[in-house]
């Protein structure tokens, strides 16, 4: 054979070099050149130019990569497949794209088969690929492709679960632990973040949202979801793609809050600055944006706007006329009934009155029980319980006319208190009906009806002390001493060691005694007097002095002056003060129209005498309950030896003076006590008040406002309800000149008055502590006006008030 065929037959191809990269192959083809092996050369050339990726092949790995960010995934996939025919140097890099394209259109099984036989160089490779393209866990949960005890699998049906139920309703407990397993590197730990993010922003834990969120590598599943939750925490400059799906997700969970919220505080601004037009604005802006809103949602927002309304004062009309009315919803009627109950207690009865008529309809109330007795109870409890108060609302002078109007139909008959009282009791005659029957009958002055309740009351409970207490005090307001005893009797017997009843005793022995003696029998009188002698009551305080006084004007009704003389020396030593036993016996002459022997005159007694005979009768007779009068020598006397009193005599004296109707000595009494550290200085302030109330002075109102304002919050500070309630009633009793401000200003009640705080409480105690001068008080007490008729009010139309919520449906 020729050598030139022969070698030619020997010869071989180029190899490709060891080394990678276009600097091998040149020089493994300079250096066939330089040897003389010009076809071993060309031959290297061709193999470079095929195993090396060109400008071309570049070009087209980034049109595949723009093509998997626009979501076309099937068009990447074909140009790979091209890539792979023209340049098979290029396949690992093309082959990584087509992982990612295959992923993104949810064909996993074969990253997932792969992924499960691979080492772990490749195994982090194909993780990176399948954690930037799952957007769901449950598919690896479920793979058919994984074995049920691979560790990621594991991990996705744990992901899987809590996902599900994070995104669905509350975190179930435990839910958020069992994420602990998953490790913050794994595949499956951005999911976890997310997760925990979720959870915390459905409690309001912002900060928690914020530092999960952080932790979410931006190329991963559940990036997506980061820049929607910090827009829905508030976080501000927040860079968001408002593809129509993020927009809905947002206004699906947001519930149009940024509006919302804006339209909110303009509603604020404009109840708290009393607009009503501003505030009709807001509220007209803010109802559809409500419409859409979950049920309670809209309930707590009409119900705090009624609140507020009514709060401010504004005419309800022009906000109701924007509730078109459509249908009765119970549980709407019963929060608004709840809520006007603080502003109109007649608007709340009559909306109570719809609550139980549209909930027996359906069913939810029934006619009878103890449900519709608490709340016909609960009706009957939003009344005044000043009668006058009542017929000031209806704008009638008479029960009688109150009723007439209800007949006739210019009235609901909800508002006839004791028709609620007779249904309560047929629904449910429980101790609790019977006692509001008979407190209504005595309020409104129906003292035989009351009676006729109470006995009723009785005899449906026997084992009921109150009802016997009751008719104790009924009988013995009548003069039936003797039926009142017997009452005593069945209570005694019922329970002996009640205090009341302890006490009921005592006090009708002792009136029992004192008709006695006005009807002429002192031997009777002295057999009660006899009785009394063993009641514990007898030995307290001052009362012995009282019950030897009875006994000596018995004795001397009966003539019999050795005894006389005897208990004219005992109630002298056991008074132990000749201003309090003249005090005594005088009053006694009074009330039993008896005559009693002049006593010495006041002027001999010295300023200590005076001081503590006064003090222990105003005592004695207001524990006693008798009438005390005092002669204006002695009080006057009273009145400039104070300095000498105590604060337990000054507070017998500031009460003293309030009952006799001696507004000066409760006055000076008052302006003494506060000179002195007494813990109970708020009683020397409320009874300066109560003086103050009776005073023709310029100021005296104002000083009486601000003095039984203190009073009635140190009172209140000191848990002493009965001076709170004393404080209050004396504030009532105020003329309400606020009111006729309301009329001419058009608002529906005045503002309420703050508690006046600790400086301010300092400085009234420090301005009565200086007024030294006494105020002209009126010669004789002036009488007990009739309660003041109110400005009227804006009355809530009963059409609109009857489905005043029902204009969009509720949910059940």
């Amino acid at each position: 054979m020729p050598k030139r065929k022969k070698q030619h037959g020997t010869g071989q191809r180029a190899q490709p070099p060891s080394g990678p990269g276009p600097e091998a192959w040149r020089s493994r083809i300079e250096s066939l050149i330089a040897r003389g092996k010009s076809r071993d050369a060309v031959e290297a050339a061709k193999q470079y130019l095929k195993h090396t990726p060109g400008p071309d092949a570049e070009a087209y790995a980034a049109r595949i990569e723009a093509l998997q960010a626009s979501g076309l995934h099937r068009e990447a996939q074909a140009i790979g497949a091209l890539v792979r025919e023209r340049f098979p140097a290029h396949q690992a890099q093309v082959a990584v794209l087509m992982r990612q394209s295959e992923v993104s259109t949810g064909n996993f099984d074969a990253l997932l088969a792969e992924l499960a036989t691979a080492d772990a160089s490749r195994r982090r490779e194909l993780e990176a690929v399948l954690a930037r393209g799952l957007t769901d866990p449950a598919v690896l949960a479920a793979s058919p492709v994984l074995p049920a005890d691979h560790p990621l699998k594991r991990m996705a049906r744990t992901v899987s679960d809590a996902f599900s139920a994070v995104t669905t309703g509350p975190l179930p407990a435990g839910v958020l632990a069992s994420l602990g397993e998953i490790p913050r590197h794994a595949l499956l730990a951005p999911w976890k973040l997310v997760i925990r993010a979720l959870d915390a922003f459905y409690r309001h834990d912002d900060a928690t949202v914020l530092a999960n969120l952080s932790g979410i590598p931006p190329d991963s599943g559940p990036a997506r979801l980061v820049p929607v939750l910090r827009r829905l925490v508030g976080e501000n400059g927040v860079p968001l793609e408002r593809s129509p799906a993020v927009t809905t997700l947002i206004e699906q969970v947001s519930g149009h809050r940024p509006g919302a919220r804006t339209q909110l505080s303009q509603l604020s601004q404009a109840l708290a600055a009393r607009d009503a037009g501003k505030a009709l604005a807001a509220v007209r802006t803010l109802l559809p944006l409500f419409r859409a809103a979950p049920a309670a949602l809209r309930r707590t927002f009409l119900i705090s706007l009624l609140h507020h309304w009514h709060r401010q004062g504004l005419a309800p009309e022009p906000l109701l006329r924007l509730l078109p009315s459509t249908k009765h919803d119970p549980e709407m009627l019963r929060l608004l009934a709840l809520t006007l109950e603080r502003s109109e207690w007649d608007t709340a009865v009559a909306m109570w009155d719809e609550y139980l008529t549209a909930a027996t309809a359906t069913r939810m109330l029934s006619a009878t029980g103890p449900e519709m007795a608490r709340v016909l109870l609960h009706m009957a409890s939003l009344f005044p319980t000043d009668p006058e108060a009542v017929l000031d609302t209806f704008e009638v002078d008479s029960e009688q006319q109150l009723r007439r109007r209800m007949r006739t139909g210019q009235l609901p008959a909800c508002f006839d208190r004791a028709a609620l009282l007779e249904r309560a009791r047929a629904a449910d005659p429980v101790p609790q009906v019977y006692r509001a029957l008979v407190a209504h009958d005595d309020q409104w002055g129906d003292a035989k009806r009351a009676e006729a309740e109470a006995e009723a009351w009785r005899r449906a409970h026997p084992q009921d002390l109150e009802p016997l207490l009751y008719l104790v005090l009924a009988a013995e307001r009548r003069g039936a001493i003797r039926k009142a005893l017997t009452f005593l009797a069945e209570a005694e017997a019922l329970d002996r060691v009640h205090p009341d009843v302890r006490q009921s005793r005592f006090r009708l022995l002792l009136a029992g005694a004192e008709r006695r003696l006005k009807e002429g029998k002192p031997a009777l009188a002295l057999n009660d007097l006899e009785q009394l002698a063993h009641e514990p009551r007898a030995s307290e305080g001052d009362h012995p002095a009282y019950l030897l006084a009875l006994r000596w004007l018995a004795a001397q009704q009966r003539g019999d002056t050795a005894m006389a003389a005897q208990l004219d020396q005992a109630l002298n030593t056991t008074a132990a003060n000749p201003v309090l036993r003249g005090l005594i016996l005088e009053a006694l002459g009074a009330t039993l129209k008896v005559p009693v022997p002049a006593q010495p005159p006041a002027a001999a007694a010295v300023p200590a005498q005076v001081i503590d005979g006064v003090a222990r009768a105003c005592e004695l007779f207001r524990a006693l309950d008798r009438p005390l009068t005092v002669p204006a020598a002695l009080l006057k006397r009273t009145e400039q030896h104070l300095d000498h009193a105590s604060a337990a005599q000054l507070h017998a004296l500031c009460a003293g003076g309030v009952r006799m109707g001696r507004p000066a000595l409760t006055y000076h009494a008052a302006g003494r006590g506060l000179m002195l550290s007494d813990p109970l200085a708020y009683r020397f302030l409320l009874a300066r008040g109560q003086a103050l109330s009776a005073s023709l002075a310029a100021d005296g109102e104002e000083r009486a406002r601000a003095c039984l304002r203190a009073a009635r919050e140190l009172a209140s500070r000191a848990r002493d309800m009965e001076a709170v309630r004393e404080a209050s009633a004396a504030l009532d009793s105020l003329p309400e000149w606020a009111l006729l401000d309301a009329m001419f200003t058009g608002r529906l009640s005045p503002p309420t008055e703050p508690a006046p705080t600790q400086e301010e409480i300092a400085h009234i105690i420090a301005r009565e502590r200086q007024s030294r001068t006494t105020p002209h008080f009126p010669a004789t007490p002036a009488p007990r006006k009739r309660r003041r008729s109110k400005p009227r009010r804006h009355r809530l139309p009963r059409g609109l008030l009857e489905d005043i919520f029902a204009f969009f449906p509720f949910e059940a």
